[in-house]
């Protein structure tokens, strides 16, 4: 590599200035120029991301970055972006009200860090700028202040009214909803070799997710993908109604099919198929709901509430934490602590005079 400097007032500033060089060029700092754009960097990015992450990942990247980053940051230099340009994006994102704007901020950082690896330029810009907080209500931060569930009799009265519609796969995938905790996309990957009928015992193993049909384009496809983490992948007990729904629309479905001159016997076969016996889509159990609350004036919860509807009954049933967290399938305890703690506050104070009572009656005993 040749370079050349010159104007030098004094040998040992021209010395110094030489060593500098020779530090700069063992950092290759001569070589992270930023002369590439962020599209580019980007697509590069995306290609090996693909290889290490699940496909619905790669889908909730890509419409973070094409369909809201690649406005501002798409055509610009790597060597033009500034952590002052990257904090008016930020605010540009948070302005225009965008919930999942903190994810943007991460996934604008995850490419530019992939950047650095590449020594394409020496530092993450995005990484420098405020960290914005999350404003969604998800698995790893919930805001108790803003829950909803539906308490016992709300919950019972629900149930009958999905009886009421008369859509035995609607009814079924309700009840098996409302009385697992599972996810709602967790129920819709279920196959029946995954529902023990002698042991009363249902495995959680995958969930539905969409993916990319076409990395050219944005076409999706719905797949089943193994669960969210370890703790997602989970046998859990189901008691003998439910399983006796589910023994029944198995037999409906069967014949609905067998009517229709689909094959539905096989290995695999899905619990809650479209009319295709093909997956449904993941928010097709959303529509179902609206259907239904509409139909019969309900109040209105939202399908993830129904897993927090689970938690706060599973507390009131004098269920212990690890158990419920188990049988949701929570990593950790923090959001099913949560949801334990606030609906079910008197637990603490109850304890009290439980420790009081045992107290009162062991201490002849000893």
């Amino acid at each position: 590599v040749r370079t050349t400097r010159s104007g030098f007032q004094t040998k040992k500033e021209a010395q110094q200035t030489y060593r500098q060089l020779q530090l700069d060029f063992d950092k290759n700092k001569l070589k992270m120029n930023g002369n590439i754009t962020f599209k580019e960097l980007y697509e590069e990015f995306i290609e090996q991301y693909r290889l290490k992450v699940k496909p619905s990942t790669i889908m909730i990247t890509r419409r973070a970055i094409e369909d809201h980053a690649l406005e501002y940051f798409g055509n610009k230099m790597l060597k033009d972006i500034s952590v002052r340009f990257c904090t008016q994006v930020n605010r540009r994102w948070i302005r225009d009200g965008y919930k999942q704007a903190y994810y943007f901020r991460r996934a604008v950082a995850q490419i530019l860090q992939y950047g650095v690896q590449q020594e394409l330029i020496l530092e993450n810009p995005m990484r420098k700028t405020e960290p914005i907080k999350r404003q969604e209500i998800d698995e790893h931060l919930v805001a108790t202040e803003t829950m909803t569930v539906y308490t016992p009799k709300e919950l019972a009265i629900f149930l009958e009214s999905c009886k009421k519609h008369d859509n035995m796969k609607i009814e079924t995938y309700f009840r098996v909803l409302a009385y697992t905790g599972a996810r709602k996309s967790e129920i819709l990957a279920l196959e029946w070799n995954d529902i023990n009928f002698d042991s009363n015992k249902l495995t959680i193993s995958k969930t539905l997710a969409e993916v990319e049909y076409d990395p050219k384009s944005k076409k999706t496809k719905v797949a089943s993908q193994s669960a969210k983490t370890n703790a997602g992948k989970r046998t859990i007990s189901i008691d003998l109604e439910t399983m006796a729904m589910l023994q029944e629309w198995r037999t409906r479905q069967q014949f609905e099919f067998k009517v229709l001159g689909i094959r539905a016997t096989n290995k695999h076969q899905l619990v809650f198929p479209n009319k295709d016996n093909h997956f449904c889509r993941p928010g097709q159990p959303n529509d179902w709901y609206d259907v239904i609350a509409t139909k019969y004036n309900l109040k209105r919860i939202t399908l993830h509430e129904f897993r927090k509807t689970h938690v706060s009954l599973c507390a009131m049933a004098d269920m212990n934490l690890e158990d419920i967290m188990y049988r949701v399938g929570h990593k950790d305890s923090k959001m099913t602590r949560q949801v334990y703690n606030y609906f079910y506050p008197e637990r603490e104070e109850r304890s009290a005079d439980q420790f009081a009572q045992f107290i009162e009656k062991e201490k002849y005993l000893f």
